[in-house]
């Protein structure tokens, strides 16, 4: 697909699309129309509203640097498709880790530090906002964006990658590779130390004890935090693997570039399974995912120690890293007047407008189209506490998902976001295409295409990113949230999805 980029400022579309519509206006009966002149009326339409099967959405980074959110979790809703979601990454290299230091002394070399492999550990931390500190001083923290029910124990696997993760289309070097959500990775080898690991997030978790040792054989307690002291999971891998993998060939090869890491150490998987509960989304800013190695140096001064030192190295989580969503069938069905919307790999519906003869009757009149706008009525009889927040109609044309020309022509109008009823509870989304029935009424375009509707994704859904204007729009899509709509059918009667068009025409004189 050929990705179409147009560049105009926000400015200068809404200076044009004011030209446009006083030319519209005066031009109606071919000369300058004073607003008595019209009549404004409204008229109701029918939609064919039907599901829309989701295979698979991108769900890599190679072609945007980041994904917004990566999803670590299991996030059951009855009412729609479970997922358990798992992180792909590569590691970024370190700069000469060393495991001994030698130096000079009288001409022979003699070691003066010494290095002492303590653990190695995955450190995920969480998407958190801190709270007032608690009585105590101690720092509060809530972990933003969880879904589900925190409270369930869910297994972690880490598991070493075999899959070689190519930024390149292997079959077509020149492209950009692209991997899907359901795409297969190869689990070589399991590297937890406890190969039951499971966990729950906690905002409390805010420090690791972790066992250091000397080289005498002293041992001795050392509490990690991170910054800000913000919460965090650490998973124990095997001490012994880890070892042999990376402490002991931090010298050799393999250790020299990138590239050479990354073909012999191909990433992590981290993979969560179980029948429920909660999806924890993730960061790949500064506070990346990461395998810690932490270290003591035991200082010798002629045989004596002078001093100890604690230490780690940390392999953040970068290159390539991609999110994968095993989807399982929602455990209550959609009701057959309804149609289920669920963000990641979940579902879409396909909308059908201007059936049968409703567009060559509009076009028969001498109107001009002033809003049109599509209204979906949620079907409260399902679960509503975690709805969308937005949802995103775009154009199926001829298989290319292409944006709507209201969404960047009106932005500020377009809609698309929830909007609640007098007591606060979720109620409608109203989406405004006036500009794409408008265009089809006064023949500009003849394009009646079917439209899909969507779970927002943000960013990655917007129609205009830096002043330039993205028509193409993507499949990415990190939002696990779901909502049911009323279909057409008329047992729903008001509450049916509906195409409401205003107009004014020209009285008769």
């Amino acid at each position: 697909m050929t990705k179409k980029i147009v560049y105009l400022s926000v400015a200068v579309i809404s200076l044009l699309f004011v030209i446009s519509c006083e030319k519209d206006f005066r031009e109606i009966g071919g000369n300058v129309i004073s607003n008595n002149q019209f009549d404004t009326k409204q008229i109701t339409l029918e939609v064919v509203m039907t599901d829309s099967i989701v295979d698979a959405v991108r769900a890599d980074n190679v072609g945007i640097g980041s994904l917004g959110e990566y999803l670590l979790g299991i996030y059951n809703n009855p009412d729609y498709e479970k997922i358990e979601a798992s992180i792909i990454s590569q590691l970024a290299l370190i700069t000469n880790p060393r495991t001994a230091e030698v130096t000079s002394n009288d001409g022979d070399d003699d070691v003066d530090s010494i290095y002492v492999f303590n653990q190695a550990v995955l450190e995920i931390p969480y998407t958190s906002t801190a709270l007032d500190d608690e009585a105590d001083g101690k720092p509060k923290f809530r972990l933003d964006s969880l879904l589900g029910n925190s409270t369930i124990p869910m297994t972690l696997e880490v598991h070493r990658n075999g899959t070689f993760l190519n930024t390149l289309d292997p079959n077509n070097p020149s492209d950009q590779n692209s991997y899907m959500s359901d795409a297969d990775y190869i689990e070589t080898e399991l590297l937890n130390d406890d190969p039951g690991f499971t966990f729950t997030p906690d905002p409390t978790d805010t420090l690791y004890v972790l066992d250091r040792e000397l080289s005498t054989g002293a041992t001795f307690k050392d509490t990690i935090k991170l910054t800000n002291s913000i919460p965090f999971l650490t998973v124990p891998l095997n001490k012994t693997r880890m070892q042999e993998l990376f402490w002991d060939k931090f010298g050799d090869a393999e250790f020299t570039t990138q590239n050479d890491f990354n073909n012999y150490f191909r990433g992590l998987i981290l993979k969560t399974e179980g029948a429920d509960g909660s999806m924890v989304p993730l960061s790949l800013g500064t506070n990346a995912p990461r395998v810690k190695f932490y270290y003591t140096i035991t200082t010798l001064d002629e045989g004596v120690v002078k001093d100890t030192i604690v230490g780690n190295y940390s392999f953040n989580f970068a290159g390539v890293t991609n999110s994968k969503y095993k989807m399982t069938a929602p455990q209550n069905p959609v009701p057959s007047n309804s149609i289920a919307i669920q963000g990641t790999a979940g579902s879409m519906a396909k909308l059908q407008i201007l059936n049968g003869t409703e567009l060559q009757d509009l076009r028969s009149q001498n109107i001009l189209i002033t809003d049109a706008s599509l209204v979906f009525n949620i079907d409260a009889s399902r679960d509503t506490t975690k709805v969308p927040l937005r949802l995103l109609l775009f154009k199926n044309n001829k298989g290319n998902a292409e944006q709507i020309e209201d969404s960047y022509t009106e932005p500020l109008f377009y809609g698309g976001g929830l909007t609640d009823d007098d007591e606060g509870k979720p109620k409608e989304y109203t989406i405004r295409i006036t500009d794409y029935i408008s265009n089809l009424v006064t023949g500009q375009s003849d394009d009646n295409l079917p439209l899909v509707l969507k779970v927002y994704n943000n960013p990655t859904d917007a129609s205009i990113i830096n002043n330039f204007i993205q028509t193409e729009v993507n499949t990415y899509n990190w939002n696990p949230r779901g909502v049911t709509l009323y279909n057409h059918e008329a047992t729903n009667g008001e509450n049916r999805i509906k195409l409401v068009i205003s107009y004014s025409e020209e009285k008769d004189n």
